[in-house]
């Protein structure tokens, strides 16, 4: 998964595609145990998802932009619009329902 700054987040988001981001913060322990289940969901995707993280330490501007406080935070934007989101990590089951609710396979 891609490290994005918020304007890198704006131009994926721009170009109409799904975009899956994960909002993390250095020790955060519940960010640390969604990696090896986004890992897997990037590996078997067939959404042709494009997936990128932010870190609110390097970019704490970004809680304010997706109004959220709790991380991990996960959003999912499709069509230049935010079509679902997920807040804390509840499992890769919860994440790839995500996925698969805002952006429903061809």
């Amino acid at each position: 998964m891609e490290n994005w700054t918020p304007e890198q987040l704006q131009e994926q988001i721009e170009s109409g595609a799904a975009v899956f981001l994960k909002l993390w913060k250095k020790g955060c322990g519940a960010c640390k145990l969604s990696i090896p289940a986004i890992e897997r969901i990037v590996a078997a995707d067939t959404h042709q998802t494009r997936f990128g993280q932010i870190s609110t330490d390097d970019h704490p501007e970004i809680l304010e932009i997706t109004d959220t406080e709790v991380l991990p935070a996960f959003f999912v934007f499709k069509d230049k619009s935010k079509v679902g989101q997920v807040i804390g990590f509840k499992g890769i089951k919860s994440l790839q329902e995500l996925i698969d609710k805002a952006v429903p396979q061809r």
